[in-house]
């Protein structure tokens, strides 16, 4: 309620000043209707703090054999299917921020007494978001790091970031229906009008869901020399 409360302030003010600038990114509400699968922001483990280390959901593949490209484990995800991110601190800031998404993602920030529930004992603060459409959803909490450095609009207060990241990132990777696994689409150099599938070569177990030129790195494909 207090974050929509400001939100709705911000839009009066910022209405008193004029016409609101294109990066204007209100918080938004978390989605109704039944999550696909639940992510970990944290946990606590005997009895300790812990911050999960950076998921990758997504469907999985093998396309280490360009010839014979095929799914491979992971959970596929499709536009309109709900992810529920849980803080299972809920007394320390979490949230769930993504600048260059498909979609923007924008959760206030996952503290009691918003959204609330409990499972086994534990108590967590969760946001749903639904998916819209394809693509690769790389998100951080910003109360883990900055996507750069900041930059505060003077008029509006508006915050923007330039340069590098240094919050710990995580991706849900959401393919399209019917979408096609081939090496033309891993290539990049797949017919025009053809729907490839966003997530080869994005989530893994093992190398084999990776290009020659990535590796598999806490269940992300990463480039072998930089690890971005």
């Amino acid at each position: 309620m207090r974050a929509r409360l400001a939100t709705c302030l911000a839009l009066l003010l910022a209405a008193c000043k004029g016409p609101l600038p294109e990066d204007f990114r209100p918080i938004q509400d978390s989605a109704a209707g039944n999550a696909r699968i639940a992510v970990s922001m944290n946990r606590i483990i005997s009895g300790r703090y812990r911050t999960i280390a950076p998921t990758c959901v997504g469907q999985q593949y093998v396309v280490s054999d360009a010839t014979n490209i095929q799914p491979a484990g992971g959970l596929s995800m499709r536009p309109g299917q709900i992810v529920e991110f849980r803080n299972y601190q809920p007394e320390v800031p979490t949230n769930v921020t993504s600048l260059s998404a498909p979609a923007p993602l924008f959760s206030p920030n996952l503290v009691k007494p918003y959204n609330t529930a409990t499972e086994a004992d534990e108590t967590y603060s969760f946001w749903r978001y639904e998916f819209p459409r394809p693509g690769v959803y790389e998100y951080f909490d910003t109360n883990m790091g900055e996507p750069g450095r900041k930059v505060v609009d003077s008029y509006y207060g508006t915050v923007s970031y330039i340069g590098e990241s240094n919050a710990p990132k995580a991706v849900v990777c959401v393919d399209a229906p019917n979408c096609v696994a081939s090496a033309a689409c891993l290539t990049g150099t797949a017919p025009e009008g053809t729907t490839c599938c966003s997530c080869l070569g994005v989530c893994c177990q093992v190398d084999a869901n990776c290009t020659s030129d990535k590796t598999c790195l806490r269940g992300r494909c990463v480039d072998r020399e930089t690890g971005e």
